[in-house]
């Protein structure tokens, strides 16, 4: 080792530290002597001279005795995983590092071992050196990797898992301008010795007890969203590696075999490669399955071209050893099956069983019911009861279930309503109707089941004759077709324009809900236009409710009226629209001053004198502006937002209250052997003490304030 070529100088940051140049000169030096490999990783140069960020290996045979002048980085563990050194790498990008460095250097203290603190180079980055007496086995640090980074949110825990794990050495350049410079301890002469095996003093016993020092902390509790209706969503099995619960899909859409077979842009390699590995566990493969497409070139150098290769100089690509390949296919298909569990079900990937056939038959009965009886959907309260229904409906064919946990905030959102509003309907109008049944609450939102149309039902005399002779029910819509029209109906009954109430001071009212059913019945038929007498049949309004809101409609180009006077079919000939009316013997028509029959000229006159009106979807922001309720949804959504997360607040409050607190220590933990004072995080994840008033009571109206300002700053 080098002594420093001069003396410390005080930095105001960091206390003492030794001269820069000094450091990089001697501790890089050191490094490139103690590598586990006769190569290192230095980044490359676009066109422009701009470091790229991607590095390419380089024997040290090569570098003539003298660190690069650019960022580099060594391995970590030798070409067999055994491990020198273990650095943590503590990244400012996913979160505050302070909290967490100084946990991780409590464990270390307890742990036995001694370390090296450097700053990483880019803004408040920290590298956590810790050197092995021998060389560690991989599984061992991969092991410490993972329960480190379950209770250390900025920890990137990555490279302690790769085979080709490195990292840039004290003294490095960093690719956006500094180094990585030492900062614990102050003496460049004691961390060299901290950073030598044969002088570190951290026997292989001591990562033991450091994994069992990090084990003995409750991590966070890992929260994975399920699907109403369907408790197996988000399971990870192993089988052969990990994947997600369920029958395998083996044939793929058309999108996911374009990326298999289609070479990825050279800056989407590994974007499109977790695409694809996503896109396979949503559909339950198993990591063999995923191996035998590895075997055939055409999707290796197409989709999963990542995991065959790393980063070269430019657009090229370094193919990778069988080795390194396997590993890096298993690494990057458990980060994709865990990102998976995360997701909502696709609807493709829900098996066609018994059990979903009778949702669909169910869901579709009751549809043709809702349908049949428009007028129950004319009353005050009947937009909502009907929008509730739907979202009832829809959530079942979803889901593949007749029983859901609903909550009465997400359901007001999804139908354009407010929270009571929905409410009300489900428990006071739906369910003594007999369309919802009260289930078995397990949780806080209240469970309902979907019933059948039985002969105590008021819709079933209308079901049984097939519909009204106005309103017939479709027949035989399959479950796309059910899901598409409820998504339609919802979506446009949604709509800021269709706000209910009138306009005041304090609420901004729209066109109504009333308005939305006319509005929602043209757009399921955006298709043809609809006569005023049909629209009084299929929404149960009178001629004189149905002409007030098109004309309001009208007025603000919502809805726009369709004459039909050209072209119509001819009852006595059988003439299409477009054709000349012809006689009995085929020759064209022509009397004289008229080529039609007289059937068709009546047919045209009958046609002229009924106003046809279509919907004009692009105009409802404009017109909700013009009325001045636009936004309303989404203040409604804020709102509820609130709501939730200062009941959630709540609750953890409650559950703290009720839990025993003998031997639970509040203040700075320490140790007995514990020299120096250190601010470190407690043990468990802090507790976001709920606002109190003067008396020790809960304060929710501070803590809304709070919760409001959180989400104004998010």
């Amino acid at each position: 080792m080098h002594s420093p070529s001069s003396a410390p100088i005080h930095n105001p940051h960091t206390g003492v530290l030794p001269h820069p140049r000094a450091a990089r000169a001697d501790l890089q030096e050191l490094f490139l002597q103690l590598s586990p490999r006769l190569s290192v990783r230095v980044d490359t140069k676009n066109s422009s001279g701009q470091w790229q960020h991607k590095y390419i290996e380089r024997s040290m045979h090569s570098l003539s005795d003298r660190a690069p002048r650019g960022p580099y980085a060594i391995y970590l563990s030798s070409f067999f995983r055994g491990f020198r050194w273990i650095c943590f790498d503590l990244d400012t990008k996913r979160g505050d590092v302070g909290p967490d460095l100084a946990t991780l250097l409590r464990w270390l203290e307890e742990a036995g071992l001694t370390y090296v603190v450097a700053a990483s180079g880019s803004a408040g980055g920290r590298h956590v050196w810790v050197t092995a007496e021998t060389l560690l086995d991989a599984r061992l640090v991969e092991s410490i990797a993972v329960a480190a980074a379950k209770r250390l949110p900025t920890l990137d825990y990555g490279l302690l898992k790769s085979r080709t794990g490195a990292v840039r050495p004290i003294g490095a350049p960093h690719r956006n301008g500094g180094r990585s410079e030492l900062l614990s301890p102050l003496s460049q002469r004691r961390a060299a010795q901290l950073l030598t095996p044969a002088t570190c003093g951290n026997p292989s016993d001591a990562f033991v007890r450091l994994l069992l020092v990090i084990d003995a902390v409750p991590a966070a509790e890992d929260i994975r969203p399920k699907l109403v209706g369907r408790d197996n969503f988000g399971q990870i099995i192993d089988d052969d590696g990990p994947r997600l619960a369920g029958t395998p899909k083996t044939v793929l859409d058309r999108e996911t075999m374009a990326l298999l077979t289609r070479r990825p842009p050279a800056d989407r390699v590994s974007e499109v490669c977790a695409s694809v590995l996503t896109r396979l566990a949503l559909r339950r493969w198993s990591q063999p399955m995923v191996e035998r497409l590895l075997e055939d070139r055409q999707y290796r150098e197409g989709g999963l071209l990542h995991l065959c290769t790393s980063p070269g100089v430019g657009p090229l690509r370094v193919m990778l050893d069988q080795a390194e390949a396997e590993e890096k296919f298993e690494r990057q298909w458990a980060r994709c099956v865990a990102y998976a569990a995360k997701l909502p079900i696709p609807q493709e990937s829900l098996e066609w069983t018994e059990n979903l056939a009778d949702v669909v038959a169910l869901v579709e009965q009751l549809q043709q019911a809702a349908d049949a009886c428009p007028e129950r959907w004319t009353s005050e309260s009947g937009p909502a009861d009907r929008a509730a229904l739907d979202v009832f409906c829809l959530l079942a064919l979803q889901s593949g279930s007749t029983v859901l946990s609903l909550d009465a905030r997400r359901a007001a959102l999804a139908a354009g309503y407010g929270r009571s509003t929905m409410s009300r309907a489900f428990r006071d109008r739906l369910s003594p109707d007999g369309w919802l049944a009260r289930a078995e609450n397990n949780g806080p939102a209240n469970t309902y089941e979907l019933l059948p149309i039985t002969a105590s039902h008021p819709a079933f005399t209308l079901v049984a004759r097939g519909g009204t002779q106005r309103n017939l029910p479709p027949q035989g819509a399959d479950r796309p077709t059910l899901i598409s029209r409820l998504e339609k109906r919802l979506a446009a009954g949604q709509a800021d324009l269709f706000a209910y109430g009138r306009a005041t001071a304090n609420h901004a009212g729209g066109l109504g809900h009333h308005a939305g059913r006319v509005y929602q019945q043209l757009i399921l038929h955006a298709d043809r236009a609809l006569s005023l007498t049909e629209l009084c049949g299929r929404t149960g309004y009178s001629a004189r409710t149905v002409s007030k809101h098109l004309g309001r409609m009208q007025n603000l180009l919502v809805a726009t009226r369709a004459v039909m006077t050209v072209h119509h079919e001819c009852p006595t000939c059988e003439a299409v629209p477009g054709e000349r009316c012809r006689t009995a013997a085929g020759a064209v028509l022509r009397r004289r001053g008229a080529d039609q029959h007289a059937a068709r000229q009546t047919l045209a006159a009958e046609r002229s004198s009924t106003p046809y009106y279509r919907a004009r979807p692009g105009a409802l922001v404009a017109a909700a502006k013009a009325l001045g309720c636009h936004g309303v949804t989404a203040s409604r959504a804020r709102r509820y937002a609130v709501e939730i997360e200062l009941y959630r607040w709540w609750c953890q409050e409650e559950e703290w209250m009720r839990a025993p607190k003998a031997g639970i220590r509040t203040g700075v933990q320490t140790h007995p052997e514990q020299a120096a004072l250190v601010l470190t995080t407690l043990a468990r994840q802090p507790r976001r003490r709920y606002p109190r008033t003067a008396d020790g009571r809960g304060d929710h109206a501070a803590a809304r304030a709070r919760i409001e300002r959180r989400i104004a700053t998010a």
